[in-house]
């Protein structure tokens, strides 16, 4: 785990998160759009792509999800909390704000228990495989830094 914060690894993130959230907004947006356009703030504009302000209130979420990553994934802050604590309650925190904005900007009628059910079961997808490349990336990176420590001791 990366125990230092940086801005421009905090930018990569976000915007990498959101690039990959749009892009699936819009593959949504064709499939779905013209069945969810009443429905969905999401679906606006049918199956012609994501509004305006639904992109900036993704890129918002994102932004504010990157930064909870950035405080519980970093020595930021917390130093002591052991890292399934902080991956339990950086998802908790996500989700939270997940819920504040579907309430805020009607993503998806609160009242409509299959949309429930599709957001809990995209937001464990998620969640399952962002938790999976993060390990395979850390075990890379751990692999490669300890094949330049092998080759430094053999120089010496």
């Amino acid at each position: 785990m990366d125990n230092k914060f940086s801005v421009l690894k905090f930018l990569s993130q976000t915007f990498t998160i959101y690039g990959i959230t749009t892009l699936l907004l819009n593959i949504f947006c064709t499939l779905f759009g013209t069945a969810a356009q009443g429905i969905s703030t999401i679906f606006s504009l049918g199956n012609s792509g994501v509004g305006i302000q639904t992109s900036l209130q993704f890129l918002l979420v994102v932004f504010i999800i990157s930064g909870l990553r950035a405080l519980f994934m970093t020595d930021v802050l917390i130093k002591k909390m052991p890292l399934t604590a902080r991956v339990i309650v950086m998802f908790a925190s996500a989700f939270g704000t997940i819920l504040i904005f579907i309430f805020a900007f009607g993503w998806f009628p609160a009242d409509m228990p299959i949309a429930w059910i599709m957001f809990i079961v995209c937001f464990i997808i998620s969640c399952t495989v962002g938790t999976l490349v993060s390990a395979l990336a850390e075990k890379q990176e751990n692999r490669r830094l300890e094949e330049a420590l092998k080759r430094y001791k053999e120089e010496e």
